[in-house]
């Protein structure tokens, strides 16, 4: 079967087709299949596949290909000479002389070298270097082979969902097929059979079961093609022998006759008829026992590519049953073309999820709102649709990014932003800043503080969206937008030079205290200026008369002195008990002596 699955090669009526040719299967007869008829028809096209193979097989060209390969003739040839040897050098002078006239003599001659010969280890080494390059040719073809038969089912299967399904769905299960076949023979590494011991690897593919096949008829021909070789080629030397008898000592001197038939023998084995006798006893013997494992090779073929069908089912099983179940859902599925099969499996797997079932299928088919979803929804669209489980969201995004929508889906600014409310120009904006961190900052803005941001110069965009988190570029934004012009363009100035600014800023107390100031531009100054000395009250007390005077919440004025506040509070507290002490000194004990007693007050 290997060499069937592997070489396309016609075999000699002289030699024999030892297989009659089988019925062929016809794509027609696939067209009306069920289910429960695909796996039992994809057995049958792969056996009948795999027999046509066997039915094409030269294997005596095969054999004389390796043969020459393997040097066999020079081989066999000095192992017969060997033979003889050894045999001739165990026989009297007396009785090789007498195996010229002795039928039985020269039969128990010949009978003896032909199983030396043939049963040799040398012998066996050669017919297995032959039968190891049959079977490399066979892995090297096999995949090619493979590919025949799998092609034929594969139509088979196509014409059935053509019949049922449409054109379209027919033609996806083709090239998914073929994919799926193709990627299984590139994640393993060719089969092998190495030329030592015969060791199969990668049994898990066709070929390596096909090769595991030709290691085990190769073991059988190697074991038991010498014996019966050995017999075979005895009896036609005896037979030959035989007419000889009597004449082989003519013209020949008394040393000569020494000799016996042992030239005729080592003549007979030797030439091209008997060597011909080899080569079709090796072809017969593998291609029987390949013949016999038809059937196993073809039931892993058919599981092979029936599993690709399930696969296939598995993928579109909700457009198909949906085929069965509706008349309108079948006439929608049949004009479909080739490009939009995967697609609509897709769009269909959401709605069926998300929006009720089967039912809400039908209902878009009939509003036409599937079909809208089918046109304008592109692969970067389905992945918004399944990850947002929502067809109109999909829509929507598509109508708002146009062409831009990969990259909205390589930003993942549809996991941030809502796309309610969400204009064109606004998210051109948004990628410009081509950062997917900045993005997802800008992006979790409200609405009022996207659009602030968003209408600073592109490098500050792209600048505070980098260095301010979430809180600090909203905390910003509320101030550009809540500060009077000129404290406005302060913090703008400030935040540009050093975006840290905002660390000090971004509290909600803060801010307050900053927005409800009086003096707006004072209170910010007051924030953003160098933090002063501890001994530095010049400037905290004019910070602390703007407080007085209300220009500035004391909220701000807390936040920025709170240490120095504390510590001159403190200092405070210290000096004015040193001057109590001092002006009134040390507080005085009264001491009552009472029966032995003492008190002090």
């Amino acid at each position: 079967m290997i060499c069937a699955l592997a070489l396309g090669l016609p075999i000699p009526a002289s030699r024999g087709a030892f297989a009659q040719t089988p019925r062929v299967v016809t794509i027609d007869e696939c067209r009306n299949l069920t289910d429960t008829e695909v796996r039992d028809r994809i057995r049958e096209l792969a056996a009948t596949s795999l027999k046509t193979e066997l039915t094409a097989i030269d294997y005596m060209a095969l054999v004389n290909q390796y043969w020459a390969k393997a040097d066999v003739n020079a081989r066999i040839d000095r192992e017969i000479d060997a033979a003889v040897d050894a045999v001739r050098a165990d026989s009297s002078w007396a009785d090789r002389a007498y195996s010229t006239i002795s039928q039985s003599r020269a039969t128990l001659y010949a009978t003896a070298v032909a199983e030396r010969a043939y049963t040799s280890q040398t012998f066996r080494d050669a017919i297995n270097e032959l039968a190891t390059g049959v079977a490399k040719e066979a892995g090297a073809r096999i995949e090619k082979a493979t590919s025949r038969i799998s092609n034929p089912i594969i139509a088979c299967v196509q014409t059935a969902l053509q019949s049922r399904y449409g054109g379209a769905v027919a033609q996806v299960f083709a090239q998914e097929s073929q994919r799926n076949l193709d990627a299984a023979a590139a994640d393993q590494a060719p089969a092998k059979i190495d030329t030592g011991d015969l060791v199969a690897t990668n049994a898990g593919s066709i070929s390596g079961l096909v090769l595991i096949v030709t290691r085990r008829v190769i073991g059988k021909v190697v074991q038991s093609v010498g014996t019966r070789i050995a017999g075979m080629v005895a009896s036609r030397i005896v037979s030959s022998v035989a007419g000889l008898a009597g004449l082989a000592l003519i013209a020949k001197d008394i040393y000569d006759a020494g000799d016996g038939v042992f030239p005729i023998i080592a003549e007979r084995m030797k030439s091209d008829e008997t060597k011909l006798l080899i080569k079709e006893e090796i072809g017969k013997s593998i291609q029987t026992d390949i013949g016999q494992q038809v059937e196993v090779i073809a039931d892993e073929t058919a599981e092979r590519i029936y599993t690709v069908w399930l696969d296939f089912r598995q993928k579109y099983n909700r457009l198909l049953a949906l085929s069965e179940k509706s008349p309108a859902f079948a006439e929608f599925l049949k004009n479909r073309r080739l490009d939009q099969i995967g697609r609509l499996g897709q769009i269909v797997d959401i709605v069926s999820g998300t929006e009720g079932g089967e039912a809400a299928v039908l209902a878009r088919v009939a509003n036409g709102s599937l079909n809208r979803a089918l046109l304008d929804l592109s692969d970067a669209a389905l992945v918004i649709a399944e990850e947002q489980k929502s067809i109109d969201k999909a829509l929507r995004w598509t109508q708002v990014a146009g062409r831009e929508l990969p990259r909205v889906v390589e930003l993942g600014v549809y996991r941030w932003l809502p796309v309610e409310g969400l204009t064109t120009e606004t998210l051109q904006k948004i990628l410009a800043i081509n950062d997917r961190i900045a993005v997802g900052r800008i992006a979790n803005l409200s609405p009022e503080a996207r659009d602030f941001i968003l209408s600073l110069p592109g490098d500050q965009v792209r600048e505070f969206a980098r260095r301010l988190n979430d809180r600090q570029l909203a905390a910003f934004a509320d101030y550009e937008r809540n500060l009077e012009p000129g404290a406005a363009k302060r913090l703008l100035r400030a935040v540009t030079d050093d975006p840290s600014v905002m660390r000090d800023l971004t509290a909600e107390g803060i801010r307050e205290g900053i927005l409800g100031s009086r003096d707006q531009l004072a209170a910010l100054e007051m924030m953003l200026q160098e933090a002063p000395s501890l001994f530095g009250y010049g400037r905290i007390f004019k910070d602390a008369d703007l407080v007085g005077s209300g220009n500035v919440a004391f909220r701000v004025f807390w936040e920025r002195y709170w240490l120095a506040v504390l510590v001159g509070f403190f200092v405070i507290l210290v000096v004015m008990s040193w001057l109590r002490r001092l002006l009134f000194g040390r507080p005085q004990q009264i001491v009552i002596r009472e029966q032995g007693k003492s008190r002090t007050r």
